[in-house]
């Protein structure tokens, strides 16, 4: 009796567990529910954590930029003059010059360079570094010594050893990739950049743009493009700018600037394009022709830091008022998409503005 009792408990035991409901797995059915929902989610939260990277890069580089300007504006109180150890005028005095305005102040702000008026110029260590000749005949030429690796050890200004003005973090002050690179798909970034001077780099890790007034006044707010025209009366100008406005590929994104406004621009209206960009909007509305928004004009300030923002394109003409069917090739009025008073502001550019 015994083992009957145990042998139907035996069976009852092996019945439940080997009960369909135990056995039952997912079904293909359910697996697929599953992968759609997941790729659902995937769907909706990547497009809102990509907004919420770009936004906090983009406050990354205001702070940056600030940090920058701050230093900038500290350098004046001090000297007298805001940093670039070439002159203005002299620098821009080519259409490419060797180094762009960028590099030119961070030479003075952190080191790196020593002027040709400098006492020590001829002796050692600086006789050994890389000797850079600017301008020419009708500007006068000026001449610095440079080592990309002492830069963020102080600059040397009037004879006199300072610290660095500006110290942001190693990731900031890097080499730009693509630095007169004209063309794409080259497999030395740098090929073109044989100095590798450091620059200063956005949270997209681009290289930002720094004009810096050539003198207080004048009769138009700019002057220049990527052709050659006189300085004689301009308050900013385009050259500068250059070393990363012709490259093909530019910064960790790659970006080809061909496909900014600064390039796009008819030379007729290269300088009223830069002109909205740095003009103070309260003088008048920067609607019109070029003359007219030249006439019209009084910069923001003594110098601007501006960063291409996530595009990596300096002014896209995608970007803002323009889009994929209807680019917008300047920063003037005219056609169907008409600039309006705070037409800069439409591009996701980050731009900031120093000094009175």
């Amino acid at each position: 009796m015994l083992r009957n009792l145990l042998l139907r408990n035996h069976v009852r035991r092996s019945t439940r567990e080997a009960s369909p409901r135990q056995r039952r797995g997912f079904s293909l059915t359910e697996m697929l529910v599953v992968i759609g929902i997941i790729a659902l989610l995937i769907g909706i939260l990547l497009p809102a954590l990509s907004r919420v990277q770009d936004r906090a890069r983009k406050t990354q580089t205001e702070n940056l930029l600030q940090e920058f300007s701050k230093a900038c504006e500290t350098f004046y109180q001090q000297f007298g003059f805001y940093p670039g150890i070439v002159p203005e005028a002299i620098l821009n005095s080519s259409d490419t010059p060797q180094i762009s305005s960028t590099e030119n102040a961070l030479l003075q702000l952190c080191g790196g360079a020593i002027p040709e008026d400098d006492p020590l110029y001829n002796q050692a260590p600086y006789s050994s570094w890389t000797e850079l000749t600017f301008g020419n005949a009708t500007t006068g030429q000026f001449k610095i010594r440079v080592n990309p690796a002492k830069v963020g050890e102080g600059p040397r200004i009037r004879g006199t050893q300072y610290k660095s003005f500006f110290s942001p973090k190693a990731s900031d002050l890097l080499p730009a990739k693509g630095q007169f690179l004209t063309t794409s798909g080259n497999e030395d970034a740098y090929a073109s950049d044989p100095l590798k001077i450091p620059d200063l780099l956005d949270a997209w890790g681009q290289p930002v743009l720094y004009y810096r007034q050539l003198r207080p006044q004048g009769a138009v707010l700019v002057a220049g493009g990527l052709a050659s025209e006189s300085l004689a009366d301009a308050v900013f100008a385009y050259q500068g700018a250059n070393p990363y406005l012709v490259s093909g590929e530019l910064g960790e994104l790659g970006r080809n600037q061909s496909e900014s406004v600064f390039r796009l621009s008819q030379t007729a209206n290269r300088s009223a394009t830069l002109a909205q960009i740095l003009r103070n909007p309260s003088f008048g509305a920067p609607t019109g022709t070029s003359a007219q928004i030249l006439a019209n004009s009084a910069p923001r300030g003594a110098f601007a830091v501006i960063s291409a923002g996530r595009d990596g394109i300096f002014f896209s003409r995608y970007d803002g008022l323009g889009t994929q069917t209807a680019p917008k090739f300047d920063l003037i009025s005219g056609g169907s998409n008409p600039t309006g008073p705070y037409v800069v502001a439409e591009y996701d550019d980050v731009r900031v503005f120093g000094g009175g």
